[in-house]
């Protein structure tokens, strides 16, 4: 629970340091996809921490590409 707090914490800190520069710029797209970026970052990171099964992205790939491979295959032979 500690841990989560210090994620969170860490976090935050991210935020207060690089949002108000972004802003001052009238960066507002660049804001947008950085806080997108830092919750995804921050959930994963909690994720890890309470030892929830994340998948890999590599079984994501592996699913759109074999059917790809089997069509190659099957065209060579």
């Amino acid at each position: 629970m500690i841990m989560t707090f210090f994620i969170l914490l860490i976090t935050a800190v991210i935020a207060f340091v690089f949002i108000p520069k972004l802003n001052k710029n009238k960066e507002t797209k660049t804001i947008v996809i950085f806080s997108i970026f830092l919750m995804l970052g921050a959930a994963l990171n909690v994720a890890v921490l309470l030892r929830f099964k994340i998948p890999s992205p590599i079984d994501l790939i592996t699913f759109i590409f074999s059917p790809i491979k089997d069509l190659f295959i099957s065209l060579t032979k």
